[in-house]
């Protein structure tokens, strides 16, 4: 039974007693609870006053201020906190490209279900309130859990994010005790959080914690993911309501789970004062007091600014950086100018200070920085200057030593956080689906398609494997667009090895596709002779100017598709050829049929630097088909199979397309 230091008091931060708050410990070692404070509406013998519970100043109430004025809510001072004209241009409505993936993202990463197991977990004290708003003055924050107890207040944050246990150590770094940055942005917000409850209930104690999932837990419960329901999204919906609900036995999850309840109270008070002064900054700067705080113009935050092309007429990213050239043309579109040489990178600063931005001005000499990718950049910089497509001089002798048959595969898989069969650890990688064209000889006139998708209620990864097998069998060369395939095999590979699933002669086979398995200790790296990444001979070997620096294989698909006559009347992708209204050729993915929910099946959450896609939309989609508020319409789950097909399987028709056209 582990326990983690709570204000003052001992804490249970893991699994086994019903009530996970407020232990006291007596000096036999005993744990004791304190009496729980009844905040029930119409029960004024129980009451907050009852417990000399201070009332908050501003709750759930409108603000006195002038309307005129701006309020800071939790979510506006993060982004305020990255950039202060991010704030400032959503506060004026400016059309953004990240409008929608908050909601995305939430469903991807199976935000919605950590919320309705936390949410099961912290019931045990019938007091709890979700998505309680608190508002003083201008500053407001919706909680994600308030409970309310005679000598204290504790706010839990839920976050769909892996821990490795219950230590807050984790969360600092090891030599000056500072908050660690992968952490930063949840313990602002939290500290944010804590400003305002301070605020409304001033003299009272704030117990700040976080509610993470530890991935090192397993859990012996069953298909807990079945028992996640969810509640339709709609306007009218009660916003204090869960977006997912626990419908399975609470008592017996509240016993056995993977979450920890860790106190971030340290953290808080090395953050306090910071977001104090940033946060009375942020309404001085919407105010108009503070004209000395000016755009800093950089590679980060900006070269992947949501309001940059987003819109022609409300385009936060030319306020901030005025008359620039086209994305592509721009110096902060070079191919991971960020890891260049310190040479490149203090160039590439004095150019942005002086205005000098045309990415084809930039010395040859300098893109060689950075270990790999200064073939990647001068193709680049040559296609922008030539407004031609650059083909390497190896890319022949790349592809003239692949060996037939070809197999052209894709993965879609799902990193949910809770598990899928009692044993498992949360995060476990799940495939559910893959798309794979073959071409059968240099001769050949089919192109051949194989596919499969998981549409049951089962844990696939077993069947995965062996419906893979079939489509690539024992020969050829088999081809994909990152290493994200890899990197699944892996994980499969482990968690079968793990539970005794994976039969010798599976192993065998999977050992001559992606290397045999590592000794103990040793990281899992291997790639089998099989194997060819097309994502890095594009990068060394390609570059078109409609990429615009980036080898994402939609970028590439689009650039390659735009002029090439020649595939438009190939037999193998007649299909993918349309055009629009205006005449313009479209990009295959836009001429499949829109999927029957407001999901866009395309959506990855890939950088263009990096070009590794992992198929948000697709993972949400999933999601919903299987266990979520639409699983047990048949119409629906039916046309959302059919959408899913249709997009993985113009994944690797992309992969095609792009080798023929090398």
């Amino acid at each position: 039974m582990k326990f983690a230091p709570l204000w003052g008091t001992m804490a249970l931060c893991h699994r086994g007693v019903t009530h996970y708050w407020g232990r006291r410990v007596t000096p036999d070692g005993d744990i004791t609870f304190p009496p729980l404070p009844c905040v029930r509406e119409g029960h004024p013998a129980r009451s907050a006053a009852a417990h000399r519970i201070p009332t908050p100043l501003k709750e759930n109430s409108n603000v006195s201020s002038p309307s005129s004025l701006h309020h800071l809510t939790k979510s506006d001072f993060k982004l305020g906190h990255d950039c202060p004209f991010k704030l400032k241009y959503k506060k004026a409505k400016y059309p953004s490209t990240l409008q929608d993936n908050e909601m995305l993202e939430f469903f991807a990463e199976g935000g919605f279900m950590v919320e309705a197991i936390a949410h099961a977990v912290m019931e045990a004290n019938p007091n709890v309130v979700f998505e309680k708003t608190l508002q003083s003055g201008r500053y407001s924050a919706r909680l994600d859990g308030f409970e309310q107890f005679a000598d204290r207040i504790v706010l839990t944050e839920i976050k769909a994010k892996s821990v490795d246990g219950a230590s807050p150590d984790q969360f600092f770094k090891q030599r000056t005790r500072e908050v660690n940055g992968d952490w930063l942005e949840y313990m602002l917000d939290i500290t944010f959080q804590v400003m305002v409850a301070e605020a409304c209930f001033p003299g009272v104690t704030v117990v700040p914690q976080i509610c993470v999932v530890n991935k090192n837990s397993p859990c012996s419960l069953d298909a807990i993911y079945a028992n996640i329901d969810l509640i339709p999204d709609s306007d009218d919906r009660d916003r204090s309501l869960p977006r997912a609900v626990y419908t399975g036995d609470k008592v017996a999850l509240r016993a056995d789970h993977f979450l920890e309840f860790i106190n971030v109270r340290e953290c808080v008070d090395l953050l306090m004062d910071e977001v104090r002064a940033k946060a009375a900054e942020l309404l001085d700067f919407l105010d108009g007091k503070r004209p000395d705080i000016t755009p800093q113009l950089g590679l980060s935050p900006c070269k992947n600014c949501e309001y940059r092309d987003a819109d022609e007429t409300k385009n936060g990213f030319a306020e901030c950086w005025g008359p620039t050239p086209p994305r592509g043309m721009n110096l902060i579109d070079i191919y991971r100018a960020g890891n260049g040489s310190n040479e490149m990178k203090a160039e590439v600063a004095r150019r942005i200070a002086s205005r000098e931005l045309l990415l084809i001005d930039f010395p040859d000499s300098l893109l060689a920085g950075g270990a790999s990718y200064g073939p990647t950049r001068r193709n680049q910089k040559q296609a922008v200057v030539t407004g031609k497509e650059v083909v390497g001089d190896g890319l022949a002798a790349h592809l003239a030593k692949l060996a037939y048959p070809l197999h052209f595969i894709d993965f879609e898989a799902s990193r949910i956080p809770v598990p899928y069969l009692a044993g498992m650890k949360p995060y476990e990688v799940v495939a559910f689906q893959f798309s794979c064209h073959t071409i059968e000889s240099p001769t050949s006139t089919n192109l051949v398609h194989r596919e499969w998708l998981n549409l049951r209620d089962v844990y696939p990864n077993e069947e995965f494997l062996r419906e893979l097998r079939a489509a690539i069998g024992d020969r050829g060369t088999v081809l994909m667009w990152s290493g994200y395939e890899l990197t699944t095999l892996r994980h499969v590979r482990r968690q079968l090895r793990e539970r005794g699933l994976l039969s010798p002669d599976l192993a065998g086979w999977l050992s001559g596709l992606i290397g045999p398995v590592p000794a103990d200790g040793e990281e899992d790296k291997t790639v089998g002779a099989r194997v060819v990444d097309l994502l890095k001979i594009s990068q060394a070997q390609y570059a078109h100017p409609l990429m615009r620096g980036s080898h994402s294989i939609k970028r590439v698909l689009d650039a390659v598709w735009s002029d090439a006559a020649h595939l438009w009347s190939d037999p193998w992708f007649a299909e993918y050829f349309k055009k629009s209204d205006t005449g313009h050729v479209l990009d295959p993915y836009a001429t499949l049929a829109a999927p029957p929910l407001a999901v866009d099946l395309a959506a990855t959450d890939e950088s263009d630097d990096t070009a590794v896609t992992d198929g948000v939309g697709a993972m949400r989609a999933y999601q919903d088909m299987l266990y979520g508020q639409h699983k047990n319409d048949p119409s629906i789950r039916d046309k959302m199979r059919d959408s899913l097909l249709r997009y993985c399987g113009l994944d690797t028709a992309a992969m095609v397309i792009i080798w023929k056209h090398w």
